[in-house]
């Protein structure tokens, strides 16, 4: 499936939008893309870079079930941190125009000259190395052993529940503007409208929930947003009780929140403020920012530029609150 959402003038012609500062910039497009391919590259990417992903729904019983699975002349290659790139080849994933199965993709790929991927890749990466026809085969390689010892036997409601997933917002995408659909999506990032940037994808992923994994190329944005899980509405009060009033549950982060709401400002801005180090303002905004309290606004790369706060997770707090107290007993 593969829907596109794009705010159009008249002429065809994207329109202006203004940003939090009141420049003008043009406005981008969204599309939301879903393909078993994706998933695919994602599991992977989670299974090298585990560690430094933490903390994933996936825990370490599922590394060790999937280290019992390959064989161990593999396993170094599958661990190797140097692929923690290998989720870019997204890029080349967006562009393949039949994608229905891993299949369908891997062939593709394998069929494509390498100076075909450079032609694809060009206009939007800046430095493209002059041995890609090499990486693409060792990538080919990689994803084809994985697909053999690990993601074929994935089971087939997870890849339902991502198509379903995908053709949801899809839905939404009819009713939101490009910048509130991303952050609909993502639980609280704002990608703000520069120059450069015309074309956004999300795309639902499975394996790094709840991380959203996100790319900047030149004029182009990926976000692999994680699909909720399929639980009851008492459930998920609970879940968003629990999120919420873990991040909420530190003094210091407390105070780094009344701060935001003063004003949107960046990580400078708050770390002079709050007389705490760097480091540790940081980790309170980015707890925040992962629970849906505050947003983290991105201006053409992949650093916050800065932060806001989102009111809507107050509501969210005290409907589960309201939820959980006030039901009388009835289950949902």
């Amino acid at each position: 499936m593969f829907i596109e959402y794009k705010i159009i003038s008249n002429r065809k012609q994207r329109l202006l939008f203004m940003d939090a500062k009141g420049a003008e910039h043009m406005s981008y497009s969204v599309k939301v893309d879903h393909s078993p391919a994706y998933e695919l590259v994602n599991s992977l990417y989670a299974f090298i870079y585990y560690k430094k992903l933490k903390p994933l729904d996936i825990k370490d019983e599922w590394i060790a079930k999937v280290k019992a699975s390959i064989p161990k002349k593999f396993i170094a290659e599958f661990e190797d941190e140097r692929w923690e790139v290998l989720h870019r080849i997204v890029l080349l994933i967006t562009q393949c125009p039949k994608k229905d199965s891993v299949t369908d993709f891997l062939d593709w790929l394998e069929k494509v000259s390498p100076g075909e991927i450079f032609e694809r890749l060009s206009p939007w990466v800046e430095a493209i190395p002059a041995n890609i026809g090499e990486i693409r085969d060792k990538t080919l390689e990689l994803l084809r052993l994985w697909n053999e010892y690990y993601f074929q036997y994935l089971p087939s409601d997870i890849l339902s529940q991502l198509q379903a997933d995908a053709a949801l917002k899809a839905k939404r995408a009819q009713e939101l503007s490009p910048i509130d659909l991303i952050e609909e999506v993502t639980n609280g990032i704002r990608v703000e409208p520069v120059d450069e940037l015309t074309q956004v994808y999300v795309i639902p992923q499975y394996h790094c929930k709840p991380s959203v994994i996100h790319d900047y190329f030149k004029g182009m944005a990926t976000y692999l947003y994680p699909i909720a899980p399929q639980l009851s509405e008492k459930e998920i009060a609970y879940q968003n009780i629990i999120r919420l009033s873990q991040a909420l549950s530190d003094e210091n982060r407390l105070k780094v929140l009344e701060f935001i709401s003063r004003s949107p400002c960046n990580l400078i801005e708050l770390h002079k403020n709050m007389g705490l180090a760097k480091s540790t303002v940081h980790h309170h905004a980015t707890a925040l920012a992962k629970a849906g309290i505050v947003r983290r606004h991105y201006m053409g790369s992949t650093t916050v530029a800065f932060y806001s706060v989102r009111p809507s997770f107050i509501s969210l707090l005290t409907e589960g609150l309201e939820r959980i107290t006030l039901s009388k007993g009835k289950s949902s």
